[in-house]
């Protein structure tokens, strides 16, 4: 997959993105963890680092990608962000607090049951996303669902506000759509071609506009891809040494498996690379086959036994297996 010109491109501009939002010509971790103990201070990028280390290997890229977020939008909103309680917009549109990032980061959990990563990185990652979005285009007056297909009337006028207004909605985590005011008479007299009538009362209403995602938000998914073509090995951790986590001894069974019925949908014994020894042969040939990106079908069950060998869960492994036929 890494051969894919499409494939290929799409990282290149990955990278570049890496580069100009961090400044770092080479999207490593250790590179961006040595940033983030400048811009976010060696203590919080400690227990960064600690808790990174919790996530499962298969779901590395959530807190490596998170901390890319930190990084950004620490130097956009200040160190001082972390100290300020963070507020969030319930579903009655009222502003709620929900305590400080640093409180977060030391209690090293949002809600362990729902948390993507194994620790509160990801959460924070959020929260900082949201906040320098509101920082660069105001807060937000409502959530929209984007799937909606409706262009009108999706948010209700805030209170105060007249025609030619604009405002902010929440679309996703550190994007925003805007709103237009608009005066529903006014409209409706221009396209009647009507000459307008000076004791008509405006008619508010509002109307979805253009949206954009912040940089602190675009960083996660840019650096998740610029990093896709290897293991996410974390600072202190080296191939191949007793530090790396994916040296681990893969069950000779499964790797025989999982091998096997690779070569039988038509994948090259090369392009395989295996059977394979450890956890970091079936994980590059995983990256290497681009499973995540363009394989259909039955890869989607393959690429559950991957993970589930990776991360050594059986129960999940032996039903992969089993529905692959193997």
């Amino acid at each position: 997959m890494t051969n894919d010109p499409g494939f290929d491109s799409t990282r290149r501009f990955a990278a570049g993105e890496v580069k100009r939002v961090l400044g770092l010509t080479e999207p490593s971790l250790d590179r961006l963890f040595a940033k983030a103990r400048t811009v976010l201070g060696q203590d919080r990028t400690a227990e960064c680092l600690d808790l990174a280390r919790q996530a499962r290997l298969t779901r590395r890229w959530v807190p490596a990608s998170a901390m890319a977020a930190l990084v950004a939008g620490t130097q956009e909103l200040g160190p001082e962000w972390w100290t300020r309680a963070h507020e969030e917009l319930d579903e009655n549109r009222a502003w709620v607090a929900r305590g400080t990032p640093d409180k977060l980061l030391m209690a090293g959990h949002g809600d362990p049951a729902t948390e993507d990563g194994g620790s509160c990185l990801d959460l924070l990652g959020n929260w900082i996303a949201d906040d320098a979005a509101d920082k660069a285009w105001g807060r937000p007056v409502d959530r929209i669902d984007i799937d909606d297909p409706r262009v009108d009337g999706r948010v209700g006028v805030p209170k105060g506000a007249k025609a030619g207004d604009r405002v902010t909605a929440i679309v996703d985590i550190g994007c925003r759509v805007w709103i237009d005011i608009v005066d529903r008479n006014a409209e409706a007299e221009s396209e009647a071609g009507a000459a307008p009538r000076a004791a008509l009362p405006p008619r508010l209403g509002t109307r979805l506009a253009e949206r954009r995602f912040h940089d602190v938000a675009q960083i996660r998914p840019a650096w998740a891809m610029a990093t896709s073509t290897a293991p996410v090995r974390l600072p202190g951790e080296t191939a191949g040494r007793a530090t790396d986590p994916y040296a681990a001894k893969l069950e000779a069974d499964v790797s025989r498996r999982l091998y096997e019925w690779a070569k039988a949908q038509g994948v090259t014994a090369q392009q395989l690379a295996g059977p394979w020894r450890t956890i970091d042969g079936l994980w590059s040939a995983r990256l290497r086959l681009g499973l995540i990106y363009g394989r259909p079908g039955a890869w989607i069950t393959f690429d559950d036994a991957v993970i589930a060998a990776v991360d050594d869960d059986r129960a999940a492994l032996q039903e992969a297996l089993a529905s692959l036929g193997v």
